[in-house]
């Protein structure tokens, strides 16, 4: 059985400014998604986009009704692909979790997608972590109406697969 959708009124999804890269790797960090000492790749994509010297590529935060920012998303083209778009990052603050803020961000990127028709978006894809820790994040992307696609055994080091979801966004 489906579980309703959260109600996401209490939420503004904006595309990130400068002033939201602190609470962005905040949310890399406290997600553990990354540790402090392994955030330049991470800096740089962030500052690519808010220099304009990556272009396509889309930061969204989630904003709650103090204002901070309780989200983020960061998605671009997939590289050598027909317009087929990669969420390659998703969190949200660990104590608002299943409060309907990471489904309001997917909402958003997946409704500018559409927007930008079918020309530019044919295609979403995410991929996250086999593990245990993981799994939450994998009955998320069910949930938003992603299908598993693809596996790959030991992607990320022994006993860690990459799982890659799909879900099509034009005819």
């Amino acid at each position: 059985m489906d579980r309703p959708l959260p109600d996401t009124t209490h939420v503004l999804v904006r595309h990130a400014a400068s002033s939201d890269v602190a609470p962005i790797r905040d949310l890399a960090v406290d997600n553990a998604m990354f540790a402090p000492d392994d955030l330049d790749s991470f800096d740089e994509l962030l500052a690519g986009y808010l220099d304009g010297s990556l272009p396509g590529h889309e930061w969204i935060v989630a904003q709650d009704p103090a204002g901070a920012v309780a989200g983020a998303a960061y998605y671009a083209p997939e590289p050598f692909a027909d317009r087929v778009w990669n969420l390659y990052f998703l969190a949200v603050r660990p104590n608002s979790h299943r409060e309907g803020i990471g489904h309001a961000l997917v909402a958003h990127l997946e409704q500018a997608l559409r927007s930008a028709g079918d020309t530019v978006a044919r295609v979403l894809i995410v991929e996250t972590s086999s593990t245990a820790p993981y799994q939450p994040a994998r009955r998320f992307y069910e949930r938003e109406g992603f299908a598993q696609e693809a596996v790959i055994r030991e992607f990320y080091g022994p006993d860690d697969s990459k799982v890659t979801f799909w879900k099509r966004l034009a005819g």
